[in-house]
């Protein structure tokens, strides 16, 4: 059994939405976590595959 997470985000930045935190804290019990990022003009794209250091993010 595979379990996934998921989120979505859009300028999460400009909207002062601790995403980072937030996907960092499930990433224990997840076995891959998926993050669709809308059209974020806030550098929201740049910095979330900057910031994995782990395998189970996959942005979309």
């Amino acid at each position: 059994m595979t379990i996934s997470g998921f989120t979505y985000v859009r300028n999460g930045f400009d909207y002062s939405v601790p995403f980072l935190e937030a996907i960092h804290s499930i990433l224990p019990v997840c076995d891959e976590f998926i993050v669709e990022i809308g059209d974020s003009s806030d550098g929201t794209r740049r910095t979330l595959p900057e910031n994995s250091t782990s395998s189970t993010i996959r942005t979309r």
